[in-house]
């Protein structure tokens, strides 16, 4: 659960740097949402989520091992994503015109 604090303390001072040298704090917004978003999808590739059922069903029967981990840092990944999503919304509605 450190690491995962970690990667978002990360991006979110790598969002900060961006929109410091931008001038633009809208930008931290954004930065944070977009990197949600990635945390989001990457987790469904690993999963294998974006495939038929009979491609699912294979690849089921074919690792066993492999699989819990990639279920492990899917979730943790998504997580994060869920995270910088969360952090996104309530900030741009909290935000002043």
């Amino acid at each position: 659960m450190k690491n995962l604090l970690f990667i978002d303390a990360g991006i979110f001072v790598i969002a900060v740097v961006a929109a410091f040298l931008k001038g633009d704090f809208t930008l931290i917004i954004e930065i944070i949402g977009y990197a949600g978003l990635i945390f989001i999808v990457i987790p469904g590739i690993l999963m294998g989520s974006f495939v038929s059922g009979d491609r699912i069903r294979a690849n089921y029967h074919a690792e066993d091992e492999e699989r819990r981990e990639k279920n492990i840092v899917s979730r943790n990944l998504f997580f994060v994503g869920l995270f910088n999503i969360a952090i996104s919304i309530c900030a741009s509605c909290f935000r002043t015109p």
